[in-house]
């Protein structure tokens, strides 16, 4: 049977599904899976890549001490700046400088309190918090200013990572000069150079050498290293920690049935006919749904990724698949 006879004929009871009203009982009424049950079905507990650098996240006002140094990472720093600011513009690339906390009132008349900084040049900058008064500040669990990066914070990871081998899990890498996104490896050993800031997203950049030669010409033609932009902190933003871009420990000793050959797919982000589910969860990671399909045969699989790739799966095995 070829690929859409195949697809058609995994489509054709889930179309008899949809017209049937609901005469289906048991395993045909099976819900759709989203993305948070899939999250969750691949939860493992706190790993130990997650634990690492848990105790470096934004710092709260009552430790921030005159002097702490944060890079503006984007020129729209001007919209969070209040009018009595002496510089609000091209402030990109430059570092401001924390100076203290100071009274305030919002422009409903509420108590509210300004952090104050000064520019490279000299120029005074300020950054309302609206609704808590001086006194309260030491309460706040966190404080960020939009649009910069607290270079501190940078510091501390690049001491705690610098010289570290690991794997990286990720195959969405960047390229150090231009930091355009580029196609990587994934699970594959790396050497981290170094972490430098990244951007108003991410505030991490961390810049890492692949360890095996043959790699390295691979997937680094230019002979560049590459570098990940890496979130940090417990925020809903910190969307791409250290346990989601790297493993301690190398994934191929945790799955030594995968057949050589189909590991160089799963490194290289490719699938094909015949693979298990979980080589290709390795080699595109968990997708956003996952929906059972009813067949004359039994029940398929379709997983769904954000990208328009989906996969179907019989009796645990990719049959068809479109990336």
């Amino acid at each position: 049977m070829n690929k859409g006879a195949r697809f058609l004929h995994l489509l054709l009871p889930a179309l008899i599904l949809l017209t049937a009203g609901g005469c289906f009982t048991g395993v045909e009424s099976t819900p759709r899976i989203n993305a948070d049950d899939v999250r969750r079905q691949n939860a493992a507990g706190t790993s130990a890549e997650a634990l690492f650098l848990s105790g470096i996240k934004p710092l709260p006002p009552s430790q921030w001490k005159p002097g702490r140094r944060l890079l503006v990472a984007n020129d729209r720093i001007s919209l969070a700046l209040t009018p009595a600011s002496q510089r609000r513009d091209r402030l990109a690339g430059h570092t401001i400088f924390f100076e203290g906390f100071a009274p305030a009132r919002s422009l409903t008349g509420d108590d509210a309190s300004e952090a104050i900084f000064r520019a490279d040049d000299g120029s005074r900058l300020y950054y309302r918090i609206a609704g808590v008064d001086p006194a309260r500040l030491d309460t706040m669990p966190a404080l960020e200013v939009p649009f910069t990066i607290d270079l501190g914070t940078v510091a501390r990871l690049d001491s705690a990572m610098r010289g570290m081998k690991v794997f990286v899990r990720t195959p969405a890498w960047y390229h150090p000069d231009s930091r355009v996104s580029v196609q990587g490896l994934r699970h594959v050993e790396v050497h981290i150079d170094s972490v430098a800031p990244g951007d108003e997203n991410f505030p991490a950049a961390v810049f890492f050498t692949l360890t095996d030669p043959e790699q390295r010409k691979l997937s680094c033609p230019d002979g560049k290293n590459r570098m990940l932009f890496m979130s940090i902190g417990d925020s809903k933003a910190a969307t791409r920690n250290f346990d989601v871009l790297f493993a301690f420990t190398n994934p191929r000793k945790q799955y030594p049935d995968i057949k050589d050959d189909v590991w160089q797919y799963i490194i290289r982000s490719r699938v094909k006919e015949g693979m298990t589910r979980d080589e290709c969860r390795l080699a595109l990671g968990a997708p956003t749904s996952l929906e059972r399909i009813p067949t004359t045969a039994g029940v398929a699989e379709r997983w769904r990724y954000s990208d328009g790739i989906f996969l179907i799966f019989e009796d645990g095995v990719l049959t068809v698949f479109r990336l």
